[in-house]
């Protein structure tokens, strides 16, 4: 047995190696690798002590054992808390390690009468809490963030293993502590050190393959989003008005482009600085999703320039919806510090898809045009471009031919 605990202390100092490495190229993450990174190193310390049994000194080999193996798994539930931004309860995590002291101490090392515990029973009980509680308390934050079918597989090994752990403290105290101890070389034993192998081996890599989605998800988000208001870019937006087209062609699905500028956004920057510029920007992006469905989407195109586009919203509806957006900006002044209101406005330009539009391009050129109008007439306005009615595209086309 000392053979196959010293297999699975270096294989806990591999995983070991492995954090400290992702600690110096992960950034946000940091935190919680830290914490696996100490489980990992008390798995290997504890595994060590236990590995020197019967000959080392028992209240290293036994009680600190056991206490090592405690603390890394209290670092593991911790770790995981920071890396689903959850609150990580650190009075909880300190009355369950010093009542497994408590216990350890209480417990001693060697029996002392026919009614002894093995420490190693307390430290059982904590892992199983640690696994279970932890895979309770993770269960909607993994499957808000990664999906359901990722976090079932995330937290299925952790569970059992958290099971694995009861039913072990369970034979602890029932039956003879003697038999159960892991440097007792025994089928079971053997079996419980190569399923805490598996365990580790699953917890390490699951842990890394949620960071690898995470980071996957941020580049695409970046891909997809400007980095100032949170928005669509433009590269981004295009790809769904292309859809929306597509499914107007196909099924004659209406659908409304709402180009917006905000007047006079130079005399802004020029006066009080690209800070307060970033910061009205911010706000206009905020307004602006605040005033829209879920379906729709805000973009934003070039500097101080957004387009918005309404799926299902129709020449009828379109108005309306312009309006609103032109209001919520107008009728709300920017705070761009404590000591200053700026009252920013915006020229709306709007186009409803219709039959005289041969490309999307065709309908951002009105919606353009429409903005334009807006600006040249005084800005602080709302312009509509009416899509041709299909008798004029149909005259224009006879004409050309």
């Amino acid at each position: 047995m000392s053979a196959l605990l010293q297999l699975a202390c270096f294989q806990m100092l591999i995983y070991a190696g492995m954090w400290a490495a992702g600690w110096v190229i992960l950034g946000e993450e940091r935190k919680a690798v830290l914490h696996w990174l100490g489980f990992n190193l008390l798995l290997a310390l504890g595994l060590g002590l236990v590995s020197l049994r019967p000959a080392g000194d028992p209240w290293f080999t036994v009680v600190l054992a056991n206490l090592v193996l405690a603390g890394g798994f209290l670092l593991l539930y911790r770790g995981g808390a920071l890396f689903l931004r959850l609150p990580v309860r650190d009075g909880e995590l300190a009355a369950a390690m010093l009542g497994c002291i408590a216990f350890a101490l209480w417990s001693g090392p060697i029996p002392h009468g026919p009614g002894w515990i093995h420490p190693g029973a307390g430290t059982a009980a904590l892992i199983g809490w640690t696994l279970l509680a932890g895979s309770w308390r993770g269960r909607a934050a993994l499957t808000a963030q990664f999906g359901a079918r990722t976090a079932w597989v995330a937290l299925s090994p952790q569970v059992l293993y958290g099971l694995v752990q009861v039913l072990r403290a369970h034979q602890i105290i029932t039956l003879d502590a003697t038999a159960v101890q892991l440097q007792t070389h025994s089928a079971a034993n053997e079996l419980l050190v190569y399923a805490s192998m598996l365990s580790a081996a699953v917890f390490n890599l699951v842990y890394m393959f949620l960071i690898v989605l995470r980071l996957m998800g941020r580049l695409t988000y970046m891909v997809d989003h400007d980095a100032l208001t949170g928005l669509f870019n433009r590269r981004a937006i295009q790809a769904m008005l292309e859809r929306e087209w597509a499914r107007w062609r196909r099924m004659g699905k209406p659908f409304t482009v709402i180009a917006l500028d905000l007047d006079h956004f130079k005399q802004i920057n020029d006066r009080w600085g690209h800070p307060a510029g970033d910061e009205v920007l911010r706000q206009t992006a905020g307004r602006l999703q605040g005033q829209v469905r879920e379906i729709d989407a805000v973009g934003r195109v070039g500097g101080e320039e957004f387009l918005v586009l309404m799926p299902g919203c129709s020449a009828g509806d379109a108005p309306a919806v312009a309006q609103r957006l032109h209001q919520a900006l107008r009728n709300t002044p920017v705070e761009v510090d404590s000591q200053a209101q700026l009252q920013v406005t915006a020229s709306l330009g709007v186009a409803v898809v219709g039959v005289g539009d041969a490309t999307v391009d065709k309908l951002l050129a009105r919606a353009d045009l429409a903005l334009y109008r807006a600006k040249h007439g005084g800005r602080d306005r709302v312009e509509f471009d009416h899509p041709p009615a299909a008798a004029e595209v149909a005259a224009r086309q006879d004409a050309l031919a």
